[in-house]
């Protein structure tokens, strides 16, 4: 059994507080100091420590491998607020045993919005890792692992080997999500599948007391991955996982650390990262008509257009991308980027219950969906503004 682990590196642009009243102000739709300060406390629980970790793993155990993917955003706030938290990745890649894995560089919903900008963000992206990083990237994860038929499509068209995609019974139809495929449209891309179960066990269960398993050893934990039938189990998390969802007092840390050797010890489990996993014949071929993603209970695209006020928010903003495409400005045009991150929707939500809707209020900084939706607004109205001025456009009073 092949073992992949990737890890999801991002952090977003979040808005600064910008009311109707500052409309023509000439204020930041970002709140700089405090996105940087954000990052700053994250990289001092989350990306230092565990980054630090899998380095030793890496050095200590010649066998382990492990896989990242890391958006522009991400290494746009790294460089200002911690640029050690780059170096550590850097030194990653260096042993030949990580791999960077592409995405849209804002984390967007640019999948969703009409071409090139889905094109552009990849090559964006691409373009970083190689400059950054020193990477070729093979594979595609696309933002909240979404993937469709179209997506394979455009990923195959890329030239890209492979693609992540969420193991869910829905999409699979009777499959288990523990080998490789290929995308019926596109049979030269390889599926590499995230098993859900065995990830949640770490990314969502780790520290509830409340879990029939806790608590939950890396001893424990490699006993069930030589237990899973197949070839391939893809453990998919967020990196922020290790040391933030869930803190360094759990001993989420020292799992990652020990974890490779309770590996080591059971028989028939071996590392690969998700270039390695993708070399061989598929299984089989999946066809998925409809996007899907790795959120919530439902596996679609409700967690960020599953509500009036989102779907209003975005087809606003897909609206205004038409009038900044032609002002060929690239300060506005990156502003309307980072409008599309997919966060900001993320953050609108209002029709969860349950887990779901406590997975969302962790993630907000806002008092409610309502309020994040009037300050999107208001900032994408102020865009618009800028782009019509820029093109001489007269504005209505």
């Amino acid at each position: 059994m092949k073992i992949v682990l990737y890890l999801h590196m991002h952090q977003p642009w979040r808005l600064a507080r910008f009311r109707f009243l500052d409309l023509g102000s000439g204020r930041s739709y970002f709140d700089v100091e405090r996105n940087l300060g954000i990052f700053r406390g994250i990289a001092d629980r989350c990306y230092r420590p565990a980054l630090d970790r899998l380095l030793r793993a890496l050095e200590d155990h010649p066998e382990f491998r492990l896989s990242l993917s890391i958006t522009g955003t991400f290494v746009e706030q790294a460089r200002a607020a911690a640029p050690d938290v780059i170096e550590k990745v850097r030194a990653l890649v260096r042993t030949g045993r990580t791999s960077l894995v592409a995405e849209t560089y804002y984390h967007s919903l640019a999948f969703l919005v009409p071409p090139p900008e889905l094109a552009e963000e990849v090559a964006m992206h691409r373009a970083l890792l190689r400059g950054e990083f020193g990477a070729d990237p093979k594979v595609l994860r696309m933002t909240e692992l979404a993937y469709s038929d179209d997506l394979a499509r455009f990923a195959e068209a890329e030239r890209f080997h492979g693609m992540l995609a969420e193991g869910w019974e829905g999409m699979l139809r009777g499959h288990p999500p523990t080998y490789r495929y290929c995308a019926a449209p596109a049979p030269t891309l390889m599926l590499l599948l995230r098993h859900y179960p065995l990830s949640d066990d770490v990314g969502f269960r780790f520290s509830s007391r409340e879990w029939s398993e806790f608590p939950l050893t890396a001893e424990k934990y490699a006993r069930w991955l030589a237990a899973t039938p197949g070839e391939i189990v893809g453990l998919f998390m967020d990196f922020e996982t290790f040391g933030e969802h869930h803190s360094a007092q759990t001993g989420i840390l020292n799992f990652l650390s020990a974890l490779p050797a309770a590996v080591r010890n059971e028989h028939g489990l071996e590392w690969a990262t998700v270039e390695e996993a993708i070399v061989g014949p598929p299984r089989d071929s999946l066809s998925v008509p409809y996007t899907m993603s790795w959120a919530d209970q439902n596996r679609d695209l409700g967690a960020w257009l599953g509500n009036d006020l989102q779907r209003s928010a975005f087809e606003a903003v897909k609206k205004v991308g038409v009038v900044v495409r032609q002002t060929r400005d690239a300060a506005i045009l990156a502003d309307w980027r980072k409008l599309l991150t997919s966060d900001h929707f993320y953050y609108m939500y209002v029709s969860g219950h349950g887990a779901d809707q406590g997975v969302h209020e962790y993630f907000s900084s806002y008092d409610s969906p309502y309020d994040a939706y009037a300050n999107y607004m208001n900032a994408l109205s102020d865009l618009r503004r800028r782009a019509l001025e820029r093109l001489g456009v007269p504005i209505l009073k």
